[in-house]
């Protein structure tokens, strides 16, 4: 496992220097970009913008995990759905040419004027159907543990039953609702064959049982990164980095 930072929340508004350059600082080996952020690694990028990206990591021992998309397919319009399918092939086709590894999609939500079953279906089915295409081009889709209600473990579990294809995992996202009795394990073993990338939280505030995911993680001999999604926004962020980075080691020794 290797620590790495989401810029959601604590590094919205830093270029792609900056995060490289405070990364290397605090000891992250890696990064997930999210959309929208100050970095500027978007669809709409050209194909020299896109190298330029690539060989800006390639100067670094930071690695480009992954990029976090916003797209989602619980929408009960059909257009929607055919619309968040196609942004996502456009961000796989950025991850490939900018050397990520994923995209981070996510459910965000049951919408109540249809059963939920035909909605966690049709997501699985729209994750098989980006599946194909991510594949095609060696890249994986993350499908995060996100949103009211679907952020429900057997939920993920169910669509992740439909949308079965290699190139479809899990992002699992160390929610409170992860934890039953004090402990993730029955959630955690709906998922663990599926897990792809891992978003956590505050190590340092939040009740959530670490030792016991990292062991995890270990028991199915998880090799990726584990992503800090730190909020809220601090003043001295690199301060802040340097302390979790401590905690990270001290948790996963």
């Amino acid at each position: 496992m290797r620590l790495g930072l989401v810029t959601y929340n604590l590094a919205p508004d830093w270029d792609l220097d900056t995060l490289i350059t405070a990364c290397e600082a605090t000891g992250f080996e890696g990064v997930e970009l999210r959309t929208t952020h100050g970095h500027g690694v978007e669809p709409t990028l050209d194909a020299a913008a896109r190298k330029a990206v690539r060989d800006r990591f390639a100067q670094t021992d930071v690695v480009l995990w992954g990029l976090g998309s916003t797209c989602e397919y619980h929408s009960p319009d059909p257009d929607e759905v055919r619309r968040n399918i196609q942004t996502t092939c456009e961000f796989v086709d950025l991850a490939r040419d900018v050397g990520a590894r994923g995209v981070k999609v996510r459910p965000n939500g049951l919408p109540k004027e249809v059963p939920a079953e035909q909605t966690l279906r049709q997501i699985g089915e729209a994750l098989s159907e980006c599946g194909d295409y991510a594949g095609e081009e060696g890249i994986e889709i993350w499908l995060e543990v996100h949103g009211r209600e679907t952020s429900h473990v057997p939920h993920i579990h169910t669509i992740m039953e439909i949308a079965d294809h290699p190139a479809v995992k899990v992002c699992w996202n160390s929610n409170d609702a992860d934890v039953v009795d004090g402990s993730i394990e029955e959630n955690f073993d709906l998922l663990k064959s599926r897990i792809g990338s891992v978003h956590m939280r505050d190590l340092y505030l939040r009740d959530y049982p670490w030792h016991e995911l990292f062991a995890g993680l270990k028991s199915i001999s998880y090799e990726g990164f584990c992503l800090a999604e730190l909020h809220p926004p601090s003043p001295d962020p690199e301060r802040v980095m340097r302390y979790y980075e401590g905690l990270w080691r001290a948790l996963t020794a």
